[in-house]
């Protein structure tokens, strides 16, 4: 048997930033997964950032991760979000050649000496003795299996088991044993869905009638940048019309989200059309995205009418939105339903809190986003590697990251739809920014041996002038976030012993026992943020403690 010590599932954003962080703590590392093509594919919607998501692409570029060296690579449309607004806020957005992207990802991965890669399935998973295959045997496993656990593809009446749908129009296999070793285990398995729109030729459309949105010149960098990317690409803007939301609203009991065919719960923040004309009825028209999927390609990606209907249903709608009236479809849309895992089962190592040498990342924690699912990934794979070889942890929480403020969401309140993150989830969001990422997280990285010191002395250079401009016009602001960032560790240092018992204790409701015996909040900070948790609960937790 083949022996690592940190072997990651799945190839996808978070497999390839947990294979990388493993890597460079200098775990022998193995990544599995089915296709080289897995490797960066940006499987819906080909941008890096946005807001939140530029923040913690930003933080894993100060712990040496690849998302954003990878994204300097292959961006060739640049926005500087909410310009206008404070940095707190403002958020840089890139548009992504995706061969451009794979590529790099592929380039990136080639320089570590310690990571094998294997384009197999899994197909036999034995999580009590870590052995994969019965060929592969690891120190610590990272489970970063995307939309495939029970993946299936849904098209109008179509079904099709599949973990995705590939440029090539072939579907890739769905995984059916993951999930059942997870349930067997004591998971608790929730059913999310996803979805995306369909994909135009370039040359059928009609961007005369369209609104143009040119991209930043010059323009900012997630990462040191990358001298010899002078790609410059134009989008559109156009949007639906009434017309559009009638033949949905006529044709509505043919959307499978509609007439029962799909189940799972999808993102609230990223809805399909359907589900905008059916909630929000009041608005006559919705913005359609018009963006390149490369440099060099015939195809357009129309961001904002990701959709469940049948071709069929398809191409009525989407030829009543101007611009798209003689649109020539290359792909259709579709929704996916796949399994996830109840986050709360995992600590803020994301770490099973039952069986310590499993990790896990991604949408199986039921996360939405490439930027999330990336973050997720470089927390795994560094503390899967620190699991396997006996390495210092490494550990984000609310008051030093973005990330740390989605760890801590997804594994205190757990999700009941994908989770995506926006900087308006911090509450210590003036301290937070993209532009500071490098003194925030930089040092510990380094000591952690995730970034190398001339990195660091690169980005903390380049990156020196705006950060003391920045902390300069929200002095007042960051010293009260220091005092509430010093009372909140306070409580977080007051640990709840792992066998504490909630049930009986006076002042907690049978519900908010539930919740506790579910979550196992690992300290009291934990513990404030379980909904429904009063005040007066949490002294009678404390005194108990105390007692």
């Amino acid at each position: 048997m083949q022996k690592y010590d940190v072997i990651v599932i799945g190839g996808g954003h978070a497999g390839t930033e947990a294979a990388a962080a493993a890597a460079r703590r200098g775990a022998k590392t193995l990544l599995m997964t089915q296709a080289k093509s897995d490797l960066g594919a940006l499987s819906c919607n080909p941008s890096i950032g946005g807001p939140g998501k530029s923040q913690m692409v930003a933080e894993m570029s100060a712990m040496g991760g690849v998302m954003g060296r990878a994204a300097d690579k292959s961006g060739i449309h640049w926005r500087t979000l909410n310009a206008t607004h404070g940095a707190a806020t403002q958020a840089l957005r890139a548009q992504i050649d995706r061969k451009m992207y794979h590529n790099a990802i592929l380039d990136i991965l080639g320089e570590y000496d310690c990571l094998d890669i294997a384009y197999e399935a899994v197909t036999d998973l034995d999580i009590v003795n870590k052995t994969i295959n019965n060929k592969y045997l690891a120190g610590a496993i990272v489970l970063t299996t995307g939309t495939f656990l029970g993946g299936v593809v849904t098209r109008g009446c179509e079904k099709i088991p599949s973990g995705r749908l590939q440029d090539d129009g072939t579907y890739q296999a769905a995984d059916n044993t993951i999930s059942g070793v997870l349930q067997n285990a004591g998971f608790r398995i929730l059913r999310l869905k996803t979805g995306t729109p369909a994909r135009i030729y370039r040359d059928s459309i009609d961007f005369s009638v369209c609104e143009i949105q040119p991209g930043d010149t010059p323009h900012d960098w997630f990462d040191l940048g990358d001298e010899n990317n002078n790609y410059d690409s134009v989008c559109f803007i156009t949007h639906t019309t009434e017309t559009t939301h009638q033949v949905i609203r006529d044709n509505i009991k043919n959307a499978p989200m509609y007439n029962g065919d799909i189940r799972g719960t999808g993102p609230r923040y990223c809805p399909s059309l359907e589900d905008k004309v059916m909630r929000f009825p009041e608005h006559t028209s919705h913005h359609v995205f018009l963006e390149p999927e490369g440099y060099n390609s015939d195809l357009i990606y129309p961001n904002g009418i990701s959709t469940s209907f049948g071709s069929d249903v398809q191409d009525m709608w989407i030829r009543t939105i101007p611009g798209l009236e003689n649109a020539r479809i290359a792909k259709y849309g579709y929704a996916i339903e796949y399994d996830a895992i109840d986050a709360r089962a995992l600590n803020d190592k994301l770490q099973s809190k039952d069986i310590p040498h499993l990790f896990f990342a991604g949408q199986i924690n039921g996360t939405s986003g490439y930027e999330e699912a990336a973050a997720q990934g470089l927390v795994a794979g560094a503390n899967a590697a620190a699991y396997a070889c006996d390495l210092v942890p490494l550990i984000l929480d609310r008051t030093n990251s973005m990330i740390g403020v989605l760890i801590d969401d997804i594994t205190t309140l757990g999700v009941d739809e994908p989770y995506r993150m926006f900087t308006s989830r911090a509450e210590y969001r003036l301290s937070l920014r993209a532009d500071n990422a490098i003194a925030r997280l930089g040092k510990m990285a380094v000591e952690l041996g995730l970034i190398t010191p001339d990195k660091y002395e690169q980005i903390y250079e380049l990156k020196r002038d705006i950060i003391a401009e920045n902390d300069k016009f929200y002095a007042g602001y960051i010293a009260r976030n220091e005092r509430e960032i010093a009372a909140y560790k306070r409580d977080a240092e007051q640990k709840i012993p792992t066998d504490f018992v909630y049930d009986n204790l006076p002042g907690l409701t049978n519900e908010l026992i539930e919740k506790l015996n579910a979550t196992r909040p690992e300290n009291i900070a934990d513990l404030s943020r379980i909904p429904g948790m009063t005040p007066a609960g949490i002294m009678v937790v404390l005194r108990k403690i105390k007692n």
